[in-house]
């Protein structure tokens, strides 16, 4: 009996692993590369940390070309991707306050403007407004990647600079999601 049910549970998971599609796998990696970049961070191994950095810019690429070329776009990829990009954007430069070399206060910054955004996108999509990624909004996330590579290879002053100019386009595409809140009237 017990034999039977570990082979249902092993055919279960099989359908599991079966069923992820390469897109959701390529997005579901960076929650892989995740911590082992972390640790790259802490030990100040800084080759490594680029390298990595690169692999996760790159699935997050790949992840939408291969969705979209494969016609595999789902809701739960749409959900997945942003939600792991923001898991990966913020663990990592949480390594670098631990490191002193990011303020604590830049990741209040970003954590709160994406908590904003986020609330806002949600009450439009209640209200049947479906309100997609603006241009800033890439731009944004452009820079933060672009920053954390920079700070991974140790090239801090620069990285800092273009990281603190990531939270203005940032906190500039959350007023362009609140100017179609108010035109929208979604408190309503």
């Amino acid at each position: 009996m017990n034999a039977g049910f570990e082979d249902t549970k092993y055919e279960r998971l099989l359908k599991v692993i079966n069923s992820i599609s390469l897109a959701n796998t390529l997005t579901l990696s960076r929650l892989f590369i995740t911590p082992v970049l972390i640790f790259c961070i802490l030990e100040n191994m800084h080759l490594f940390s680029g390298i990595l950095v690169i692999v996760a810019v790159l699935t997050d690429w790949l992840d939408g070309i291969i969705a979209r070329k494969k016609n595999d776009v789902t809701k739960h990829g749409e959900l997945l991707d942003p939600a792991v990009d923001k898991i990966f954007t913020i663990s990592i430069l949480t390594a670098f306050v631990e490191k002193s070399i990011v303020s604590s206060f830049v990741i209040f910054l970003i954590v709160t403007r994406e908590m904003i955004v986020t609330w806002l996108r949600s009450v439009l999509v209640n209200k049947g407004v479906v309100v997609p990624a603006s241009i800033y909004g890439k731009i944004k996330t452009t820079l933060q990647l672009l920053s954390i590579f920079l700070l991974s290879i140790n090239v801090v002053s620069i990285g800092i600079l273009v990281l603190w100019f990531s939270i203005v386009i940032a906190y500039y595409s959350a007023f362009d999601y609140f100017k179609i809140f108010i035109k929208k009237r979604a408190w309503e």
